[in-house]
């Protein structure tokens, strides 16, 4: 079985490459000048490939790309987050319902603890060759052999074989039985073709038993696979394959004959090629749409309404104009005092302002916050309870937060500090986030000011990133910011629930950990985790969620802050039109390439000019 630890990967690997500025390049497919700047390299991108059959994207790639081996720890995109331009999972997360829409698998069902997937037959890898159940097999068993992204899968299977050419069945650990994670994992790991890939291990394999002299230890082999860096002439099963990069774009190119055209009436594609660019800053990335040189951009964009006027659209032509997927959250080191006290994270989630969060930090791209870690709207509202909600009453409430201490045994001193029912002053407190997280910075300073006002001795810390990853790992804080599920999968609510108050490996203070970093334990918690995943029911289902979302609210393990977008989808509407949108939902909005929202490659079309 894989380590539990390798379960970390996954989520590292996401926030690496939003965070990372990549330094180097690869030659690329078809050479590049590395010291040109983002608008030189852009002025050469203009000419070479005509701008009416391209889409120009930004905010999912910082700085040159390095490799786009999948097995890469930080690949390039398109290689990366569910994007399914290059390589494909079998299914596609939709956000608008929660569901799972076929890509390359057609259809799967899950008996006992058999999960049965039916490929499409007429899946084709971009050489031509057919995309079997072989493939997918081996793509698992490469997560089983060696430390990756999705190691982590064989905690919840025990074997994966194919049944034909195009069924694969997989079989889940009855020990550690849980669906919700395997359709994660259906709906986002790349399949890659087995022929390809396997005479690179292969190669691998043999290259260091020979420099060894012995039989080589997984992560030798796995090293020397991700030399590879798969830059000219990747073969992926997707609608586009890389056609050139330098250190500010990534160029692909539409696939002609796509296998998975058929899907769309035998269409192809509109966009001829799909181009990303890298410009340094958000301020650079959002001039970029404002003026059209971007049609499609992932980068926060402060007060994007006043951008309407001049061609670009969101989801929702009013607030919160994003649809929000994840909820931010103030942590607390709960293994020592005052946090380990139920009573003080009750009075800390009572005095913050979670409007002026909302309006401040997030500009209105957020519905009201609500009690719980459920949020009320989407496919997740079947589980909230507006019963619990109306009983647990405002959020905002500063006299009942010091109603609270103070019936919990709390003092204040002369200089109107807080001091703790045994007459100890609390000591000074500090709140971190890394450094330059616009949003999160003002959520924090907003979360300080208001515990500030009722005598609690806190100061901001704005770190480095990798100083405030390092911390949080190790439950190394007092408060600090994180999301607990930083993306929306089949699997929510309830991995938002197990990242945040799971007690499964739980480590003392100063041992990495990759979920619940306060250190909650509650074997209620526990109980309720392990029946959901377990339970088809739909009203038991809402039984458990509602008994645990209540024991959320109870112990307040988690502060959560506000409700954040996942992605930040945002278009100009310059040189493409028909972007989805509430009016025109016919795909999701995720970015014309994560998850379902490939589909909407199909939709746009080249804007009329006037």
């Amino acid at each position: 079985m894989v380590p539990k630890n390798l379960m970390r990967l996954r989520l590292s690997t996401i926030i690496i490459l939003v965070m990372i500025t990549f330094s180097g390049c690869g030659n690329g497919k078809k050479g590049s000048d590395q010291n040109s700047s983002a608008t030189q390299d852009l002025s050469t991108l203009k000419n070479k490939y005509p701008r009416e059959k391209s889409l120009y994207i930004g905010g999912f790639q910082w700085g040159a790309p390095q490799s786009f081996n999948p097995l890469a720890v930080t690949p390039a995109w398109p290689v990366t987050g569910n994007v399914n331009l290059l390589y494909e999972a079998m299914f596609g997360y939709d956000l608008l319902d929660g569901s799972l829409k076929g890509i390359l698998g057609k259809s799967f069902s899950l008996e006992g603890n058999v999960l049965k997937i039916n490929l499409r037959n007429e899946a084709r890898w971009q050489n031509g060759e057919p995309l079997t159940s072989e493939d997918v097999v081996y793509t698992f068993i490469l997560q089983k052999n060696y430390p990756t992204t999705f190691s982590y899968v064989w905690n919840y299977i025990t074997d994966i074989k194919a049944a034909g050419s195009y069924e694969v069945i997989i079989t889940l650990n009855p020990k550690m039985f849980n669906p919700l994670v395997v359709q994660d994992v259906i709906a986002s790991l790349p399949i890659l073709p087995s022929k390809i890939f396997k005479q690179i291990e292969d190669s691998a394999f043999k290259t260091v038993a020979q420099e060894t002299g012995a039989a080589p230890a997984n992560i030798d082999v796995v090293e020397r696979i991700r030399e590879f860096k798969n830059d000219q002439t990747p073969v992926g099963s997707g609608p586009y394959t890389l056609d050139y990069y330098s250190n500010e774009s990534i160029v692909l190119r539409r696939v002609e004959n796509y296998w998975g055209n058929i899907l769309h009436n035998g269409k192809e594609p509109a966009p001829q090629h799909i181009i990303h660019i890298a410009y340094q800053t958000n301020d650079k990335f959002n001039e970029a749409l404002q003026n059209g040189e971007l049609d499609l951009s992932q980068n926060f964009f402060p007060e994007i309404w006043k951008m309407f006027d001049v061609g670009v659209g969101t989801w929702y032509k009013k607030e919160p104009y994003y649809i929000p997927g994840i909820i931010p959250a103030l942590l607390m080191g709960l293994t020592k005092e005052p946090f380990s006290d139920v009573a003080f994270r009750k009075a800390v989630t009572h005095c913050i302002n979670y409007e002026q969060i909302r309006v401040l930090a997030l500009f209105g791209y957020s519905f009201p916050l609500r009690p719980g870690i459920i949020m009320p709207f989407g496919y997740e509202k079947q589980f909230f309870s507006e019963e619990d909600a109306t009983a647990f009453g405002a959020l905002y409430d500063p006299l009942r937060a010091k109603s609270i201490l103070t019936d919990a045994g709390y003092t204040w001193g002369p200089d109107s500090l807080l001091i703790d029912p045994k007459g100890k002053k609390i000591r000074p407190l500090y709140a971190t986030c890394p450094k330059g997280w616009t949003d999160w910075e003002k959520a924090l300073e907003i979360s300080v000011s208001a515990m500030r006002s009722i005598g609690i001795d806190v100061h901001t810390k704005f770190v480095e990133y990798a100083e405030w990853d390092n911390d949080l790992k190790r439950g190394l804080f007092d408060f600090t910011m994180k999301t607990p599920q930083p993306e929306q999968t089949a699997s929510l609510p309830w991995s938002r629930f197990e990242k945040i108050m799971s007690s499964n490996d739980l480590r003392p203070v100063g041992e990495v950990m990759y979920r619940n970093e306060g250190r909650y334990r509650n074997p209620a918690a526990d109980k309720l985790l392990s029946a959901i995943p377990n339970t088809k029911d739909p009203e038991t289902l809402k039984k458990l969620y509602r008994e645990l979302n209540k024991l959320f609210t109870d112990e307040m393990p988690v502060i959560p802050l506000m409700y954040r977008p996942w992605l930040f989808y945002q278009f100009s509407t310059k040189h493409w039109s028909n972007f989805p949108t509430e009016q025109k939902p016919y795909a999701a909005p995720q970015c014309l390439m994560v998850g379902a929202g490939v589909e909407a490659l199909w939709g746009i079309v080249p804007a009329v000019k006037k």
